[in-house]
This record gives C-alpha cells, structure tokens and sequence, in this order.
C-alpha cells in the first residue's frame, strides 16, 4: 500500500492534543516525498487558491469532498477519511508586506506572491 500524504491550506491548533512539532520545510522536501509515489488525501479549504498550490507542489491538492474536516483519533492523532496521520503538511500563501484579506473576501490567485510549507509531526 502506498503512503498516504495529509496536506492542507491550515491545520486547527485547536486538534492538537498530544504533542506536535512544527517546522518550517522547503517545498522540495515535500515534492520529493511527493515523488516517491505517496498518495495524498488533502482537506484544502479554499478553492480560489487551489489550483496555484497544486501548481506550486507539482501535485493535484482537490480533496475528495468539499471542505473536508478533519477529526481525531482515540489516540490524538488527526484523522481524514478514516486514515489516522502521525504527520501533515500545511501549504501556505505569501503575500505582499503587510497585506491582510479582507473579512469575507476570498484572495485571488494573482495575490500570492509565494508559498510557506509547514511539516507538522505528532510524537
């Protein structure tokens, strides 16, 4: 079977209830594991940036329902589509300094001038 990759837009800290790590990562580090032949399962949550964040990771983010949700295991652990992650990453735009979205108002592609990777991993 092969490895499955969780990947979002934003993880909730409020479903971190046993300890995790947060690093910074390189969207190479990502492709790469990416390229091994993982499958991902992704709860992106906006659909105006979807398509730039596939793009950005070389790899089709559309998850398999809309705004899926994210829930946790017994042990801790996030959980999507009845598969339990001791790992996620978390695909993030960059902005122009000093930018912030409006309440309510959806970016647009042509806004993000980058993206941040996140690797988050539960012990």
């Amino acid at each position: 079977m092969k490895q499955l990759v969780l990947i979002g837009n934003s993880f909730p800290l409020s479903l971190a209830r046993r300890s995790v790590s947060i690093l910074p990562a390189q969207l190479n580090e990502l492709r790469a594991k990416l390229a091994d032949g993982c499958c991902i399962l992704s709860f992106w949550g906006h659909a105006n940036t979807l398509a730039a964040a596939s793009t950005a990771i070389g790899h089709d983010l559309t998850p398999a329902s809309e705004r899926p949700v994210l829930t946790l295991s017994p042990d801790g652990l996030p959980m999507l589509g009845g598969h339990v992650f001791h790992e996620c990453w978390i695909l993030s735009p960059d902005y122009a300094p000093g930018f912030r979205p409006a309440i309510g108002i959806e970016v647009t592609a042509d806004q993000i001038q980058g993206w941040q990777l996140l690797h988050l991993r539960w012990a």
